[in-house]
């Protein structure tokens, strides 16, 4: 966000969004039975894609 946002804008949206709590950061049994797969983390669906940001 840095840059393209002023750092205090930054600072404040960090701010108010905070920090996931744990039911935030559970994962829905859900995802496999739609998907049919294993959820997967964010950072693999990113390796996996960076050149379409490129």
């Amino acid at each position: 966000m840095a840059a393209f946002m002023p750092e205090p804008i930054v600072e404040t949206t960090l701010a108010v969004l905070g920090e996931p709590d744990a039911a935030e950061l559970r994962l829905s049994p859900d995802v496999d039975r739609v998907l049919g797969r294993a959820p997967r983390p964010f950072a693999d669906w990113a390796r996996r894609n960076v050149e379409a940001f490129r």
